[in-house]
C-alpha cells in the first residue's frame, strides 16, 4: 500500500523508518523551503481507547517539546491529524542514534564520551527547569547529527510537572512508562517520579559507554526490574581496569536505588563528569555522597503495610488496581516455575494480598522443607492482559480471608486449648507465636501430639495390673472414678479433634472444590474466548479468500483499466503539479528578475541625480570662483539666474547689490559732471560771445 503523498502543507518525500504503528517520512515544507521529518501514527485502525491514548501521546509531545529551545533538543514545529493517521513534524536530523554508536564495532573514545554526555546532561537540566521530565531516556532517543553534536528526542511520554497542565494530560502514579532496561527503582515500582528518575537513566547510558554493556540485564522484563530495584551492577573499574575509580563514584551516585542519594540536578551530574576528566576529583570535599551500600539495602519491590496502617486501599490506590493487577501477573508468570524460594518470597512481599500468596507461601515451605508444605494441586488460573479476571479473583480472596477469618474466630478457643495441651506435652515445643502461614501444619502436629497423650494415658489405664481383691471398696471406687473421667477426657479430646479435622478437612475441600471451578470455569472461558477468536480468524480469512478469488476473478481487467485509469491520473496529476510548480518557479523567477530589473533602474536613477548633483555642485563652485572678484553685475546676475538656490546665491545677491549702488551712484556722478561740463561750457560759451563783441570807438 503506497503512503501519502503529502500530510498537510508537508510534501512526503520518502520513508526514513517503519515500526509496528506508524511510519517516520522525511518532508518538504513548501512554505519555509525546509526538510522536516514527519512521525505517524495509523490511528484509524485502533480502538477508540488506543487512539484517543496515542493522540494524547502526540500533543503531549508537541507542547512539552515546543517549550524547549535548546541547540541539544531535537525542535517540533507542527502537529495535527489527517485520513487517520496523527502525525508530528520535527526538526529533521542528518545523521545516526546513539544507539548504533554504543552497538558498533568502532567504540568512542572517553572525551568523545563525555561531551557526548555532558550534551545530553545539558539538554536535560534545560527541559528539567522548563518542568518537562523525559522519562524514556535511552541510547535509541539520542541522535548524533552530521557534526557530532548531541540531540535528545522522542518526548512522547514525557510528563510536565508545572500546574499548566491539565487532568487528562497528568499521567497517573502507579503506572510504568518507559523502557524496562532503562528505568529507575521507583518507575518499575510506579511511584511519583521527578527530575531524577532522568538522571538514573543518563548514569545507564554512562555506563555503557564506560563498559560496553548494560549494567542492568536479564531474560525477562521483570528479571531485570528486581535486578534494578534490588541489585548493585559491578563497577565499571571491575569491568574496564582502564576507567579511574573516580568514575566509579560518579556511576554509584548515578546509580542509587534512593533518589535523594543521586545528583539533584542534570547539571550537578555535568560538573562532576567534567572534573573526573579532567583528572580532579569527582566530588569537592565538601560534597557529601552517601550510597547505600549493597548489604545494606532495605528497599523492596512494595512497602509492606505496618500494623498501624491499613490493607484498605487508599483512593490512589484505587486507580492502580489495573496495573498493579497486571504486574502481578508478569511477575507470578516469570516466577511461578522457579526453584528459588527468595523469588517467591519477593512476590509475597510485593504482593501479600495477591491471588498467588498462598500458593507462594507453600511453595516457600516446600522448597526450604518445612512441614505442611504439600501443594495442594490447585492453582488460580491466569487472568487476561486487561486484568478483570484477577480483579475477580481478589474479590473472591478477600470473601475467603473473610470466611476463613470467621471460621477461626469460631474455632480459636478449641485450638488454643489443643494447642495448650500440646505444649504441656511436649516442653520442647517452641513457645514463641507460629508465623500465620505455618497454623495449619502446627495445628494438625497438636492434634497429634494430644491423642498420643490422650493414648499413652488409655493404654496405661487399660494395662495396669487390676488391683488386689483385698483393696478396700472406696479405693476400688475411686480407682473406678478415675478411669472414668480418663475415659470421658479421651472420648471428649477425640470427638474434638475429629470434629477439628473435619472442619479443616471440609473447608480444604470447599476451597479447594471453589478453586477448582473457578480454574475450571476460567479455563472454560479462555477456551470459549479462544475458539470464538479463532472461528472469527478462520471466518475472517476464508471471507477474505474467497472475497479476494471472485475479485480476481471478476476484475482482471476491470483492474488493469483501472490500473491504466490510476496510471493516467497519476501521470495528469503529476504533470498538473510539475506545470503548476514549474509555472511558480517561473513567476518566481520573473518576479526576481523584474525585481532585480527595478532595483537597477532605481540605482541607476539615484546614480545619474547623485552625478548631476555632483556635476550642477562643481559648475557652481567653478563659476563662482570666475566671478567672486568681478565687478560686472552682469556675471552675478547670471550666477543667480543659474543657481538661485546656490551655496553663493547670498554672497551673490549682496555683491550685485553693492555693485548696483555703485553703478547708480557712478551714473550720478557722471550726471553731475556733465552737467557741470555742460555749464563749464555755456560759460565758455558766453564768454566768447562776449569776447567776440566788437565795441565801436569813437
Amino acid at each position: 500500500m503506497a503512503g501519502p503523498q503529502t500530510l498537510g502543507r508537508y510534501q512526503i518525500e520518502k520513508v526514513l523508518g517503519k515500526g509496528a504503528m506508524g511510519v517516520v517520512y522525511q518532508a518538504l515544507d513548501p512554505k519555509l523551503h525546509r526538510q522536516v521529518a514527519i512521525k505517524t501514527i495509523l490511528i484509524s485502525q485502533l480502538d477508540e481507547e488506543t487512539a484517543k491514548d496515542f493522540s494524547m501521546r502526540f500533543v503531549r509531545e508537541a507542547h512539552a517539546v515546543a517549550r524547549l529551545n535548546h541547540p541539544n533538543i531535537v525542535q517540533v514545529y507542527d502537529f495535527g491529524e489527517e485520513s487517520g493517521l496523527a502525525y508530528l513534524v520535527m526538526e529533521f536530523i542528518r545523521g545516526k542514534e546513539l544507539k548504533s554508536s554504543l552497538t558498533g564495532n568502532q567504540p568512542l573514545d572517553r572525551a568523545q564520551c563525555v561531551r557526548i554526555m555532558c550534551e545530553l546532561l545539558d539538554a536535560l537540566d534545560f527541559a528539567h527547569d522548563a518542568g518537562v521530565i523525559h522519562r524514556d531516556i535511552k541510547p535509541a532517543n539520542v541522535m548524533l547529527d552530521s557534526q557530532g553534536r548531541t540531540k535528545l528526542t522522542d518526548f512522547g511520554v514525557a510528563r510536565l510537572t508545572d500546574a499548566d497542565r491539565t487532568n487528562a494530560e497528568r499521567t497517573q502514579a502507579g503506572t510504568m512508562v518507559g523502557t524496562p532496561a532503562y528505568m529507575s527503582p521507583e518507575q518499575v515500582q510506579g511511584h511519583k517520579v521527578d527530575r531524577r528518575t532522568d538522571i538514573f537513566s543518563a548514569g545507564i547510558i554512562l555506563y555503557q559507554f564506560l563498559t560496553g554493556q548494560k549494567p542492568f540485564v536479564g531474560e525477562g522484563a521483570w528479571t531485570v526490574a528486581k535486578k534494578i530495584i534490588l541489585e548493585e551492577p559491578p563497577m565499571p573499574s571491575s569491568l574496564n581496569v582502564g576507567i579511574p575509580p573516580e568514575f566509579d563514584r560518579v556511576v554509584a551516585k548515578a546509580l542509587a536505588k534512593n533518589p535523594d542519594q543521586r545528583f539533584a540536578t542534570a547539571r550537578d551530574f555535568a560538573r562532576a563528569l567534567r572534573r573526573v576528566s579532567e583528572g580532579k576529583p569527582a566530588f569537592d570535599e565538601e560534597e557529601t555522597m552517601v550510597v547505600a551500600p549493597p548489604g545494606n539495602r532495605t528497599q523492596t519491590l512494595a512497602p509492606t503495610p505496618t500494623p498501624t496502617q491499613p490493607h484498605s486501599p487508599a483512593p490512589s490506590q484505587t486507580s492502580q488496581s489495573r496495573t498493579s493487577g497486571e504486574m502481578e501477573l508478569e511477575f507470578w508468570r516469570s516466577i511461578k516455575d522457579s526453584e528459588d524460594p527468595h523469588d517467591f518470597e519477593l512476590y509475597v512481599r510485593q504482593f501479600p494480598q495477591g491471588v498467588y500468596a498462598s500458593l507462594a507461601a507453600r511453595k516457600v515451605a516446600r522448597l526450604r522443607g518445612l512441614p505442611g508444605a504439600e501443594d495442594s494441586g490447585t492453582r488460580p488460573a491466569e487472568r487476561t492482559a486487561d486484568g478483570t479476571r484477577l480483579h475477580k479473583g481478589a474479590q473472591r480472596a478477600e470473601a475467603d480471608a473473610k470466611a476463613m477469618q470467621e471460621t477461626e474466630t469460631r474455632t480459636r478457643p478449641a485450638v488454643d486449648r489443643t494447642v495448650k495441651l500440646a505444649r504441656t506435652a511436649s516442653p520442647e515445643a517452641e513457645p514463641e507465636s507460629v508465623p500465620a502461614g505455618k497454623k495449619g501444619p502446627m495445628l494438625a502436629m497438636a492434634i497429634l501430639l494430644l491423642l498420643a497423650v490422650a493414648g499413652g494415658a488409655a493404654y496405661l489405664f487399660l494395662i495396669k495390673p487390676s488391683p488386689p481383691a483385698a483393696t478396700a471398696p472406696g479405693i476400688a471406687a475411686q480407682e473406678k472414678a478415675k478411669s472414668q473421667a480418663a475415659e470421658k477426657a479421651r472420648l471428649a479430646a477425640e470427638a474434638q479433634a475429629r470434629a477439628e479435622a473435619q472442619a479443616r478437612r471440609d473447608a480444604e475441600a470447599k476451597s479447594q472444590r471453589e478453586a477448582e471451578l473457578q480454574a475450571q470455569r476460567d479455563a472454560e472461558a479462555k477456551a470459549r474466548r479462544d475458539t470464538e477468536l479463532q472461528a472469527r480468524r478462520e471466518a475472517g480469512l476464508k471471507a477474505q479468500a474467497d472475497a479476494e478469488l471472485q475479485a480476481t476473478r471478476n476484475a482482471a481487467a476491470k483492474a488493469k483499466r483501472e490500473a491504466e485509469l490510476k496510471a493516467q491520473a497519476a501521470a495528469e496529476a503529476r504533470a498538473a503539479r510539475d506545470a503548476e510548480a514549474k509555472a511558480k518557479r517561473e513567476a518566481e523567477a520573473q518576479a526576481k528578475r523584474d525585481a532585480q530589473a527595478q532595483a537597477r533602474r532605481e540605482a541607476d536613477a539615484r546614480a545619474q541625480k547623485e552625478a548631476e548633483a555632483k556635476a550642477k555642485l562643481a559648475g557652481e563652485s567653478a563659476l563662482w570662483d570666475s566671478i567672486k572678484a568681478s565687478n560686472n553685475a552682469e556675471d552675478f546676475q547670471k550666477y543667480l539666474n543659474l543657481y538661485p538656490a546656490g551655496r553663493n546665491a547670498d554672497r551673490a545677491r549682496k555683491r550685485l547689490a553693492v555693485l548696483e549702488k555703485a553703478r547708480l551712484d557712478e551714473q550720478k556722478r557722471a550726471e553731475r559732471e556733465k552737467a557741470a561740463a555742460e555749464r563749464g561750457a555755456q560759460r565758455t560759451e558766453a564768454d566768447k560771445r562776449k569776447a567776440a563783441i566788437v565795441v565801436p570807438t569813437f
